[in-house]
């Protein structure tokens, strides 16, 4: 029985790392675009940091289900992250399916804007969620900390 766990479990974290791939792959070019966009203006490089990779995914699910800032338990959207840091934003959007498009929504809209050229941050975390049949299909998750 302990060994039939065991296998169920590295299935399991194997088939979670082969989607964290692809949201991985995702989250270094929407990192790759905003620095770029950064950098037009004179801003400081963003950095990514693992503990906002963690709550961006369990963001981009949620909005999946409902696109809100506001979590599904009625909370505000920052309570997923264990450290707030002194300042932090967050960005979403849903129904592009590339990093490019969706970037470029968030710089053609003035809140999504602000935040991507943010002086006050510095690290960044970046969650994408596929759901099929849902409403959108792709779900975009950015959260910033200061």
């Amino acid at each position: 029985m302990k060994k039939i766990f065991s296998l169920l479990v590295a299935a399991m974290f194997l088939f979670m790392s082969a989607g964290n791939v692809y949201a991985s792959d995702f989250a270094s070019e929407v990192l790759r675009l905003v620095n770029e966009e950064r950098a037009k203006v004179g801003v400081a490089p963003l950095r990514l940091a693992n503990d906002l990779q963690a709550a961006t995914a369990v963001r981009a699910r949620e909005i999946a289900n409902k696109f809100s800032h506001t979590r599904p338990d009625g909370s505000d959207c920052f309570t997923v992250m264990k450290n707030r840091g002194r300042t932090c934003g967050e960005n979403i959007a849903a129904g592009y399916d590339s990093a490019e498009a969706t970037v470029e929504q968030w710089m053609n809209s003035e809140g999504h804007r602000k935040n991507i050229l943010n002086p006050a941050f510095r690290e960044l975390g970046v969650g994408y969620f596929y759901a099929e049949g849902s409403q959108f299909g792709h779900y975009w998750v950015q959260i910033f900390r200061g």
